[in-house]
């Protein structure tokens, strides 16, 4: 949706660009490079729907599928809003909680985000076509945001006004038919069809891929699961034996004594 598109809980600085300008201009060039920062310009999800808050409100909620990739568009700004176009500047994009903490790897071996996280901002734009892998009901139903930033760790901290943060998103496999899904760019046309028909079959592998990884993982965390039931029943069976053996200690004691008292009687 358009309000998507454009709205971002938090806003940071970009990597230097280059900015094009003579030796007598120096100076406000500097100072239109410190009041640079990064806008999302566009966030395609692939659904909508409404939740409802605790406090009863109702909401839209981004929701994507980890088997489909979404696109994300940032751009360039200076501190008046407007587009800065002669700049260059490589930008990474990086999964974060709705906390805006980080999302640490599982013992799945693929990425938690995959596609192109690493963009260079041409013309003061980038466009990223990114797949979160994880799925919010693996992460006690957390919901994800995406962070773009410069790939230079120094010029993200020179201009923290060049990192930029998504709304969260729900990753879910399947999207369901309830709510109408938000439009997708269309497929760019291609003289004979020749790259279409790649592009075809690469987005297939892809969601094969996908699947395959959910599925490992989802077997992953049923083979952890088996294994804490399996320590738990053999603490109950040192247990219970333990238990038994005291028992029957007891009861041979309690035989002894009373033959004892048989024999002095």
């Amino acid at each position: 949706p358009s309000a998507a598109a454009s709205s971002c809980t938090k806003i940071e600085p970009l990597p230097h660009c280059s900015l094009v300008a003579s030796a007598a201009s120096a100076s406000s060039a500097v100072v239109l490079a410190a009041g640079r920062r990064l806008k999302i310009l566009e966030h395609r999800v692939h659904k909508v729907e409404m939740r409802t808050k605790e406090n009863g409100e109702n909401e839209e909620e981004l929701v994507v599928s980890n088997l489909r990739p979404f696109t994300l568009k940032v751009g360039v700004h200076s501190a008046a809003d407007a587009p800065i176009t002669d700049c260059s500047l490589p930008l990474r994009a990086a999964l974060l909680y709705e906390n805006g903490l980080p999302v640490k790897q599982t013992s799945s071996s693929e990425p938690l985000l995959v596609g192109e996280t690493d963009v260079v901002a041409l013309q003061g734009a980038a466009t990223f076509k990114l797949r979160i892998t994880s799925l919010s009901s693996h992460r006690d139903k957390q919901r994800f945001r995406i962070q773009v930033s410069p790939q230079a760790e120094g010029q993200a901290r020179a201009e923290p006004q060049l990192i930029v943060v998504t709304d969260p998103m729900k990753s879910v496999t399947k999207l369901g038919r309830a709510a109408n899904p938000v439009p997708l760019p269309a497929p760019v046309e291609t003289a004979n069809g020749f790259d279409s028909l790649k592009r075809k079959y690469r987005e297939t592998l892809e969601t094969h891929s996908a699947e395959i990884s959910a599925l490992q993982e989802s077997q992953q965390e049923l083979m952890d699961e088996l294994k804490d039931v399996t320590a738990l029943a053999q603490t109950l069976v040192v247990r219970l034996a333990a238990a038994t053996a005291a028992t029957a200690a007891a009861g041979i004691t309690a035989a002894a004594a009373a033959a004892r008292i048989a024999t002095a009687a």
